[in-house]
């Protein structure tokens, strides 16, 4: 039944008076974060055909939607949205359905025509978190970096992964697919653990020869995890898990490369790493940043064959670094 109550409700947050207006700090951030993004295009990827996402932003008031209009009045590179702005009731209505808590989040998902979706909260939303140890406006940017380069990989990463769903993994699967499924399981654990730890050394290793060493080796050790674990009934995760190191890897890779420029997050690559990894609580995030800083010390090419149309993953992407200068 709708109540007088939930009528004026309903008319308070459509009608705004004009309040929400994407300007100000909003605004400068929106733009300096789409800059952020075509400079590291243009540098480090190389993007054959970069995508214009739907973007849905919010703060605490109000949700701003910018959709791709030639004619629109907020023009950032190559891109020109045009911006509407509504006031909220706490939650913010999703594109095509269903509807998120106006709190800090960050996530993109395809469109029914092929496009992409990003929505995420905007900085005021993330320094309202007194529980942050990381400063909120390098988060804000950070995670930015990451989910925005998940907008540009529909063509070549997302098609992986829809391939994995028609091969029978769940249309729900996510980037934690294996984590979910082998995370109480000790002996994995420890194998993965120390996989990942020796492609975060091959990473700062102190010369090529021993990064290359050091990769070549913990390729091995996941090669052996796969072939102990991911088979039967799980041999299709070892293909996900695959993809998913490459996807939330480079996405990962996209947030350090912002931290370590100058121009962005002016962070020594250390402090970077540390940044980006945090509690280290995501598998495939934080293998996938020690793979990804890996191949950049022998193959500074690679963010332009994973983003590409082709979409090329880590197991690729190693096999090349390490014949390489071989």
């Amino acid at each position: 039944m709708i109540t007088a109550l939930t009528l004026a409700l309903s008319l308070l947050v459509a009608d705004d008076g004009g309040r929400c207006r994407l300007e100000g700090e909003s605004r400068s951030w929106t733009a300096g974060a789409l800059e952020a993004w075509d400079r590291l295009d243009r540098e480090r990827l190389h993007t054959p055909r970069p995508v214009t996402p739907r973007l849905v932003l919010f703060d605490q008031d109000c949700v701003f939607t910018l959709t791709a209009d030639a004619g629109g009045d907020f023009a950032v590179g190559g891109r020109t949205y045009a911006v509407t702005g509504q006031a909220h009731d706490g939650t913010v209505a999703l594109p095509g359905g269903g509807e998120v808590p106006a709190r800090k989040l960050s996530f993109a998902f395809p469109t029914d025509d092929g496009g992409m979706n990003f929505v995420m909260a905007l900085p005021a939303i993330w320094r309202a978190d007194a529980s942050e140890a990381r400063d909120p406006g390098r988060l804000a940017m950070v995670v930015f970096m990451h989910e925005f380069a998940h907008t540009q990989q529909g063509e070549g990463l997302g098609r992986r992964i829809d391939a994995l769903v028609a091969q029978g993994l769940p249309p729900e699967i996510d980037d934690d697919i294996v984590q979910t499924r082998f995370r109480d399981q000790a002996d994995y654990v420890t194998a993965f653990e120390a996989e990942r730890d020796l492609f975060h050394a091959a990473a700062t290793a102190p010369d090529a020869a021993e990064a290359r060493r050091m990769l070549a080796r913990a390729a091995e050790m996941m090669a052996a995890r796969r072939a102990r674990w991911l088979v039967g009934d799980d041999a299709l995760l070892a293909t996900a898990d695959d993809v998913f190191l490459t996807l939330e890897g480079s996405g990962n890779w996209a947030a350090w490369a912002w931290l370590v420029d100058p121009r962005g997050g002016a962070l020594t690559p250390e402090a970077a790493t540390a940044f980006v990894r945090g509690g280290r609580r995501f598998w495939s995030q934080d293998e996938g940043l020690g793979v990804m800083l890996a191949l950049d010390r022998l193959t500074p090419d690679w963010p332009a064959r994973a983003f590409g149309p082709d979409g090329e993953t880590a197991d690729r992407l190693i096999a090349r670094a390490l014949a390489t200068g071989s």
